[in-house]
C-alpha cells in the first residue's frame, strides 16, 4: 500500500508543496492559455446540433419549472437531472445566445486545464516542461475532443471539473476543515453525469494512501451523497434495475448491435462487459481500439492503413512506454505528491474503464485519458530528475522525451481540426440535410427558429478543401474535396 505523508515538507527536492507557482512554473499556466486561445477561435465557428441541442432547448421553453423538474428526476438511462435543471436555467436566463453557450464550454475546458496544473503542481524548469507535455497529452487525445461540444451545455466538462475539484480537495490539508464541501462536489457531479461516480472510488483510493485533504467526515460525506444519489434514481427514474444494452458495440473488426450481443453472450453478457472496460483502457494506452473496434488491426491486413492510424498508434505506444519506464525508473524515490498523483492517475484509468462496460466510445474514455497524462507528469519528471548528465543513457532520455512532447503538440493540433470538422458538420445539418432531419416541420417555431437564424448567419470554412497534408497525418471527419488544390 502506498503511504504518503501528511505534512507538506519533505526532503526530496520536488517535493515543494508551498502555496502559489514559483516563477519558472508559470509555463504550463502560459502554455493553457496557448490552447484555451486556440481551440477557442475554432469553437466560434461551431453552431448549434440539430439532432442533440434543439430537443432540448424546445423542453426548457415549454416545460414550466415542476414539469421539468418532474422530468429530470423521472429520466430513464441517462439519468442526468442536474444537467436538465441547468439548461432549463439557461434558457430562462439567456434564451438562445449562441456566444454564452460558446464561452461557457471553452471557460469549463480551461478549468480542466487549470486543475491538472494545480494537481501537478509544478516546480522548476523540468517540472514544468513535463507538465506543459502532460497538457499537450491531454489536448491530443480523441477522448478529449467531448470537452468541446454543447447540448446546449457539455455536461461532461462540468462534471469532469468536478471529479478534478473534489481530488484537487483531497490534495490539500486545509481542506480538513471544510470537508463538508466534499460531499456537495459529490452529490453535484453525480447528479450531473455518471462520470460522477467516479468520485467515490478514488476518494477511496486516496484515502487509503493518506491524502492529506480528507477526514473521515469528509470520505463519509462522499458515502452519503452516492447513497443518497442512488436512492433517488432507483426511487424515480424508469431505468431497471439490471442495465441493459441500448446501444451498438464494437467488437472485434465489426460491430454487433444489442439483440446481437444477447445472443452472442447471454444476458448478461458478462463477457462483453469486460471486453468493454478493457477496450475503454487499450483506446487511451494505445489509441486502439476505437469504439471497441481495433480498425487500426483491420486496416493493416487489408493494406489500406491511413498514415494517421500509424501516428496515433505509434505515439500512443511510445507514451505509454514513456510512462511505464519512468514510473519504473522512480520506483520509491517519488515524493509524497507524486505518489498521489500516481494512486490519482491508476485509479481514474482503473475506475474510468469500468465506466464504459455496458459500451464503449471515445467519450467514455475521458476520465481514463485524464489518469494517463497525471501518470505521465509523473513519469516525465521522473526521467528528467534522474536522467544521467552525460553518455549514451541521456541522449536516450532527453531524445525520447523531445520527440514525445514534439508529437503530442503536433498531435493536439488535430483537435483543432475536429473542432473545425465539427462547425461544418452542423451547418450540414441545417442546410444540406435539413429534409432528412425535418428541420422544416419546426423550423418557424421558438426558439428553433432563433437557433436556425444563428447557424445560418454565417458559413463556416469547409474542412474539405483544408490542405492535403492535414488529411494524411490528422484523423478527419470529411474527405478532401477532389476541387481543394
Amino acid at each position: 500500500m502506498l503511504q504518503v505523508t501528511r505534512t507538506p515538507n519533505s526532503t526530496t527536492p520536488n517535493s515543494q508543496v508551498a502555496p502559489g507557482f514559483a516563477p519558472t512554473s508559470l509555463l504550463p499556466l502560459a502554455w493553457a492559455a496557448v490552447y484555451v486561445t486556440a481551440f477557442g477561435v475554432a469553437l466560434l465557428a461551431v453552431s448549434w446540433p440539430v439532432i442533440d441541442a434543439v430537443a432540448r432547448m424546445e423542453r426548457a421553453s415549454t416545460l414550466s419549472w415542476r414539469e421539468t423538474v418532474v422530468n429530470a428526476f423521472g429520466q430513464g438511462v441517462e439519468y442526468r437531472p442536474l444537467f436538465t435543471l441547468m439548461i432549463k436555467l439557461s434558457y430562462e436566463a439567456v434564451g438562445t445566445w449562441l456566444e454564452f453557450y460558446q464561452a461557457v464550454v471553452l471557460l469549463q475546458f480551461a478549468a480542466v486545464l487549470l486543475l491538472v496544473v494545480w494537481l501537478c503542481r509544478p516546480v522548476g524548469r523540468r517540472r514544468a516542461m513535463a507538465a506543459c507535455l502532460a497538457l499537450s497529452c491531454l489536448c491530443g487525445l480523441h477522448t478529449t475532443r467531448i470537452l468541446f461540444g454543447f447540448w446546449p451545455l457539455n455536461q461532461h466538462s462540468a462534471v469532469l471539473v468536478l471529479v478534478l475539484a473534489a481530488i484537487a480537495l483531497a490534495f490539500r490539508s486545509e481542506s480538513r476543515t471544510i470537508d463538508w464541501v466534499l460531499g456537495l462536489v459529490t452529490l453535484g457531479a453525480l447528479f450531473g453525469l455518471e462520470l460522477g461516480l467516479l468520485i467515490l472510488p478514488v476518494i477511496a483510493v486516496l484515502w487509503l494512501v493518506s491524502a492529506p485533504g480528507l477526514s473521515r467526515r469528509g470520505v463519509g460525506g462522499v458515502v452519503l451523497a452516492t447513497a443518497l444519489y442512488l436512492a433517488t434514481r432507483f426511487a424515480f427514474s424508469s431505468e431497471p434495475a439490471v442495465p441493459t444494452f441500448q446501444n451498438g458495440v464494437g467488437f472485434g473488426f465489426s460491430s454487433m448491435d444489442a439483440d446481437g450481443v444477447r445472443a452472442t453472450f447471454g444476458d448478461p453478457p458478462w463477457l462483453m462487459w469486460m471486453y468493454n472496460i478493457l477496450s475503454t483502457c487499450l483506446t487511451v494506452a494505445l489509441s486502439e481500439p476505437r469504439d471497441g473496434t481495433f480498425s487500426f488491426v483491420e486496416s493493416l491486413l487489408a493494406r489500406d492503413m491511413e498514415s494517421w492510424q500509424w501516428f496515433h498508434v505509434g505515439l500512443s505506444a511510445l507514451t505509454t512506454l514513456v510512462i511505464v519506464s519512468g514510473l519504473a525508473w522512480g520506483g520509491r524515490r517519488l515524493s509524497g505528491r507524486d505518489r498521489l498523483l500516481v494512486a490519482t492517475g491508476l485509479a481514474l484509468m482503473l475506475f474510468g474503464s469500468a465506466l464504459g462496460f455496458l459500451y464503449t466510445r471515445d467519450r467514455i474514455g475521458l476520465s481514463v485519458g485524464v489518469g494517463y497524462v497525471l501518470l505521465l507528469y509523473v513519469a516525465a519528471a521522473a526521467l528528467m530528475d534522474r536522467m544521467p548528465m552525460t553518455g549514451w543513457r541521456q541522449m536516450v532520455v532527453a531524445g525520447g522525451l523531445v520527440v514525445v512532447a514534439a508529437a503530442w503538440v503536433v498531435r493536439s493540433g488535430e483537435t483543432f481540426f475536429q473542432i473545425r470538422d465539427t462547425a461544418w458538420d452542423y451547418h450540414q445539418e441545417w442546410t444540406a440535410r435539413s429534409a432528412e432531419l425535418g428541420v422544416e416541420t419546426w423550423a418557424s417555431a421558438e426558439p428553433m427558429a432563433t437557433m436556425r437564424a444563428d447557424a445560418l448567419g454565417s458559413t463556416p470554412a469547409d474542412p474539405r478543401l483544408d490542405p492535403a497534408w492535414t488529411f494524411a497525418l490528422f484523423e478527419r471527419r470529411f474527405a478532401r474535396s477532389p476541387e481543394a488544390r
